[in-house]
């Protein structure tokens, strides 16, 4: 694909994002564009680790409840704003992320997926447990919208969910132009290197455990990001959104759009936000048709919708140059 066809799909693709919400504008889809500018930026995250240094983690939610809930705290009980407590939360998030990184990352497979997903539980219950702090399960209330800034001239509030789609919008470019670029660095090949064969990786001189830490690192940072964002975003936050559930969640979108692709993660945010809305007609039998669904697609396309899709292409291309 030339230069011109690659910019031109990147301008039609973002004159529709632009134009989205001035198509679909019921608060009820744009609370979907949002959800789903949320789940992207948590896929792309998660991609991170698992796409690209091949470690399963099973307890991301954990740091996007991090991320909320230290800003959420931030705000509620110092009156910090948002765009204070966005960096700080993301900060938060990739700290406890690189302790826990620090500790766990020797293990591999199926033993690293239990422990990172006992974590989640671990801090579920904290969430749950520390009443003091967190309320418990009641939750935090009274979370103030990011408050107005001055750009250019203009005065920029958030008090539409069309406000909080155009700052979603934003959040996921940056995020995407960001996972973009150290992909496709130096780094991004050595975390491909250590996924693809660690001991071999190993033997270039390649430190894999600087690596897997890294990416653990900034992936549970951009997830406790997300999490400011959704606290200040509902405007109220409770245990029951970041559980195992929720990890498992944006594991399944991660592989169901391609790990190992940047629009695979943010298309299977997107697609598996939205889908679930279009199958509530179907009643009871919603989440059956759901699950047979993923299950058929993972089966069919073991590297993901858009990474089928992707190699395809490939595959076409390589045949015709051959001919």
């Amino acid at each position: 694909m030339n230069k011109a066809i690659k910019i031109g799909i990147i301008s039609a693709v973002a004159t529709i994002l632009l134009v989205l919400p001035h198509l679909f504008t019921m608060d009820y889809y744009l609370h979907i564009f949002v959800m789903s500018e949320i789940y992207a930026v948590l896929a792309l995250s998660l991609a991170l680790i698992v796409g690209f240094s091949g470690q399963v983690s099973m307890g991301h939610a954990a740091f996007y409840g991090i991320g909320a809930y230290v800003s959420a705290l931030l705000s509620t009980k110092m009156g910090l704003p948002f765009w204070v407590n966005f960096w700080i939360s993301g900060a938060a998030a990739g700290l406890i992320s690189y302790i826990i990184g620090k500790l766990v990352l020797r293990l591999r497979g199926h033993v690293l997926a239990i422990t990172t997903a006992f974590f989640c539980v671990l801090v579920n219950v904290i969430m749950v447990n520390w009443i003091p702090v967190t309320n418990g399960p009641m939750g935090i209330a009274g979370i103030p919208r990011p408050t107005p800034i001055d750009l250019f001239g203009y005065r920029l509030v958030f008090e539409t969910r069309m406000h909080y789609y155009y700052l979603g919008l934003l959040f996921v470019a940056i995020v995407a132009w960001f996972f973009y670029r150290i992909t496709t660095s130096r780094m991004g090949d050595n975390l491909i290197g250590v996924r693809e064969n660690e001991e071999l990786a190993k033997s270039l001189g390649i430190d894999t455990m600087r690596n897997k830490i890294f990416a653990f690192s900034v992936g549970g940072a951009l997830a406790g990001l997300a999490g400011s964002f959704y606290a200040h975003y509902i405007l109220f936050i409770s245990p029951v959104t970041f559980t195992i559930g929720e990890s498992i969640n944006i594991l399944v979108m991660v592989i169901f759009g391609g790990m190992s692709t940047l629009l695979g993660p943010i298309f299977g945010a997107i697609l598996l936000t939205i889908l679930p809305e279009f199958l509530r007609m179907a009643g009871a039998l919603r989440l059956v048709i759901y699950g047979v669904s993923l299950v058929c697609f993972i089966i069919w396309l073991p590297q993901g919708v858009w990474g089928s899709i992707k190699n395809w292409w490939i595959n076409k291309k390589s045949s015709e140059s051959s001919e």
